[in-house]
């Protein structure tokens, strides 16, 4: 039977793709650093990973779990506005990353293919653990993982005592205020949590010091006044609770309830737009950005012939966005509104046998959206037609994809992981008769797709570790794909497309670990082959290249599939403990690709590196310093399509820059108070693709108590 079953693990070898899950446990609220395991192990030693524990959250002082990443991490963050945040692993972004709360996937078939600030709506005050996973992960988590997963894992009431916590903080360089108040509450079989936080974000300065050389980066016309970036102030409040059921010895229940909602958000980047010298916008605004989710979790431990244990997930999500924009001399505001509804329901199962563990199981999702837009006249009070972004008599998607994944110590040095997971999804977009285009009414289409892994994990020693990735994954295209209607840029209108294909993405990851009592380092190498890749070119329908939108003749694009984009790169990662107080750090990575039309490929941020010196004088006391450093991203490196937002750029690309930091805490009693000083040097820089100016010279003051 063995036999049998290796011979099947290598014919599932030449599918390849991995994939991981994974739970946490034992933390306290403040102090206690938390161990991380999967339930099949197939996250460890398999791909490169970075993992935040709470210790970790809390000391970084963010304002924001897109924050969180940029100051913890490597990663890209890009933003649009200041209540924005869009993270890019290994030159993926977007659609194309998967977020994963508390086992939900956030991503839904709106999740556009530019920038996205959802992370936003995960309150990073709520949070226990974060995971990036680099690399595709779609044999686990299904459509969209083509990069990797950012894994968010709020606080799980059973593992901490009952207390109340309450925390605030103020950063200088946008007056921003945050309050959260949280509640650990226990009796004999269930537990709870509860978070609301508070946040009010001023408008953001800019660095003064301007080491690149260009004096009037940043400084636009009509939405600066000095280094103040005027109309980036925004508010948002965050509420969850989570409650855990201990039903008996062999199960377990958990509800968990979250909101999220922001006030109106300006887009910072089209409020900069110019035309004949005059702003071309009044207002152009997110409207209040929308997050509910309510899920059960029901786990059980059995001594089945077929499983060891089993969980099942159910979940509901609803989210609204809007968009609002006014030209400078219209009479009339345009709102666009969309609605999406999704259903998600799993159940997997795990066994182990011998030295074989197994986990299999199926998911399904269904999504509904309503796409609504009007004019409104302020002057008269009347309404009048305006195109939908998306399909105007509605959308809905379906998938259904079981899975199954296995682990075979081969022996104590040697496993070997291997995983396979079908897909298959229908999507229908319905179009009215006055639609802009002449498009069927009803479009259906059907992606069913095959997604594998397989991974070899090598101990040479005990010092030594070494490991060989094989991925597929894909992504199958979404509403935002097919049926968006949308103008970004000056000229320019995105069109529906309903001809395209699923992505998919071949790759290979090599990592090899070196670990000491001291010093551990780890290098990964990995390439991606995107076949039928989705990006933006310019199309003709019925032999006309424009078309009329929003009163202007504007030039058509539209997303398409291109044969095919390759991708390369390095993840490098260095940690030395000179002592038991002082340690250091290094992170760095580098990615590039093309397409095969030969033009450079959207999402690719410049090489970036982050290193960091930690000293704990006391139990009580501790200092870091941090620098983050980014490389030149040319102008002949960028998207053409609008999509890295050259004309954010100035006219030779984005700058190379880097900020100094460093931040101290100190506990007393049942109390942590914390000040740091980000961007010491007060330089003017902007992240790549990013239309607002980084945060300047920036004091954060932070106090934590707890009753």
């Amino acid at each position: 039977m063995k036999q049998n079953i290796l011979l099947t693990t290598f014919f599932i070898w030449i599918f390849v793709a991995k994939s991981q899950d994974t739970t946490f446990i034992n933390s306290n609220l403040i102090l206690e650093e938390i161990t991380i395991h999967s339930t099949i192990d197939i996250e460890d030693n398999k791909t490169q990973i970075i993992r935040l524990n709470q210790k970790e959250i809390t000391k970084s002082l963010s304002k924001n779990t897109a924050d969180l990443l940029e100051k913890s991490t490597s990663i890209s963050i890009q933003k649009s506005q200041n209540g924005g945040g869009s993270p890019n692993i290994r030159g993926f972004e977007a659609n194309r990353i998967l977020l994963v709360v508390d086992g939900v996937k956030l991503n839904n078939t709106i999740y556009r293919s530019g920038h996205l600030q959802n992370i936003l709506s995960v309150d990073q005050n709520s949070l226990e653990s974060l995971s990036v996973l680099h690399g595709p992960s779609s044999v686990f988590y299904g459509s969209g993982a083509l990069g990797g997963a950012i894994i968010l894992n709020t606080i799980n009431p059973q593992n901490h005592d009952p207390k109340t916590l309450f925390s605030s903080q103020f950063e200088s360089s946008s007056n921003t205020f945050i309050s959260n108040i949280q509640n650990i509450s226990k009796s004999d079989k269930s537990s709870s949590f509860t978070s609301l936080s508070f946040k009010k974000f001023g408008d953001l300065k800019m660095g003064e010091n301007r080491f690149h050389g260009y004096e009037d980066w940043g400084k636009e016309e009509f939405v600066t006044i000095e280094n103040t970036q005027l109309f980036s102030k925004y508010s948002q409040i965050d509420a969850m609770q989570k409650t855990h059921y201990q039903i008996n010895s062999a199960s377990d229940i958990i509800l968990n309830n979250q909101y999220s909602t922001t006030s109106n958000i300006n887009r910072f980047d089209k409020l900069n737009d110019v035309s004949d010298s005059l702003p071309k916008y009044k207002y152009w605004y997110y409207g209040p950005q929308n997050r509910f989710l309510s899920s059960v979790n029901y786990k059980r431990k059995t001594n089945s012939k077929y499983f060891d244990d089993f969980d099942v997930l159910l979940a509901y999500q609803n989210n609204t966005e809007s968009r609002h924009k006014q030209k400078y001399n219209d009479d009339f505001i345009t709102n666009r509104i969309e609605n999406i509804t999704v259903y998600d329901a799993k159940i997997s199962f795990e066994k182990q046998n011998m030295d074989w563990n197994f986990n299999y199981g199926i998911s399904s999702r269904y999504q509904d959206l309503k796409s609504d837009a009007y004019n409104y006249n302020d002057g008269d009070s009347s309404s009048s037609f305006a195109t939908t972004r998306y399909p105007d008599n509605g959308s809905n998607v379906f998938n259904v994809s079981p899975f199954i994944l296995s682990e075979y110590s081969v022996n104590t040095n040697l496993k070997w992981f291997n995983a396979i997971r079908f897909n298959h999804e229908n999507l229908v977009a319905n179009f009215s008769e006055n639609y802009l285009l002449e498009i069927d009414n009803q479009i259906s289409m059907l992606n069913s797709n095959f997604s594998a892994s397989s991974s070899v994990s090598y101990w040479l020693n005990s010092h030594n570790f070494i490991s060989l990735s094989l991925y597929n994954a894909f992504r199958n295209p979404n509403i935002d794909d097919i049926g968006k209607v949308f103008s970004k840029n000056d000229g320019v209108v995105v069109v529906p497309n309903t001809n395209l294909k699923s992505e998919k993405n071949n790759s290979v990851e090599l990592i090899y670990r070196l670990e000491s009592k001291k010093s551990n380092i780890e290098i990964a190498v990995f390439t991606n082959c995107l076949k039928d890749a989705i990006t933006k070119r310019e199309i003709s329908i019925n032999g006309e290249d424009s078309i009329l939108y929003d009163g202007e003749m504007l030039k058509m694009i539209a997303n398409t599939n291109v044969n095919s984009a390759n991708m390369y790169g390095v993840n490098f990662h260095f940690g030395h403990s000179f002592s038991d107080n002082i340690k250091f750090s290094l992170r760095s990575s580098f990615v590039d690709g093309t397409s095969s039309d030969s033009l450079p490929l959207a999402h690719i941020p410049p090489f970036s590196l982050r290193s960091e010196l930690n000293y704990t004088t006391s139990k009580t006391s501790n200092f870091s310093f941090y620098t983050k450093y980014n490389s030149w991203k040319k102008l002949e490196d960028f998207d053409i399509n609008g999509v890295d937002n050259l004309e954010e750029a100035t006219s030779d690309g984005t700058p190379s820059w880097y900020t100094l930091n460093l931040c101290y805490s100190y506990l007393f009693s049942k109390s942590k108070f914390s000040i740091s000083c980000v961007n010491i040097l007060d330089s003017h820089y902007k992240t790549f693709a990013s239309a607002i100016s980084s945060s300047g010279r920036n004091f954060i003051i932070s106090l934590q108590t707890q009753f």
